[in-house]
């Protein structure tokens, strides 16, 4: 559908930076991050750089913690020790990184 009518409200310089980070944050123009606030549709945040390299630790971790399970499952106790102490060190290097 066609957006021709316009809304203008006044705000001060400072909500006015707030209003357009939280709309960058959102990956999305001022107006459309109004709008979807305005008429309560879900909002999705753009992820930073940082966030994405998290969640492709986190998916590691996953896959590590998957391995020991299946390997406790076959009896293997030996490849869960050394799993178990591979993930150890993997999450201590990063965990590491925050300090």
């Amino acid at each position: 559908m066609k957006k021709n009518k316009k809304i203008e409200f006044r705000v001060t310089l400072t909500e006015h930076l707030i209003i357009k980070h939280k709309a960058y944050k959102t990956g999305c123009s001022v107006s459309e991050y109004l709008r979807n606030i305005a008429l309560d549709y879900p909002l999705t945040y753009k992820l930073t750089y940082d966030e994405i390299e998290v969640y492709k630790q986190l998916n590691k971790f996953g896959d590590n913690f998957r391995r020991i399970g299946n390997l406790f499952k076959l009896g293997d106790v030996t490849g869960v020790k050394e799993t178990s102490i591979d993930t150890a060190k993997l999450i201590r290097e990063h965990l590491n990184k925050l300090k």
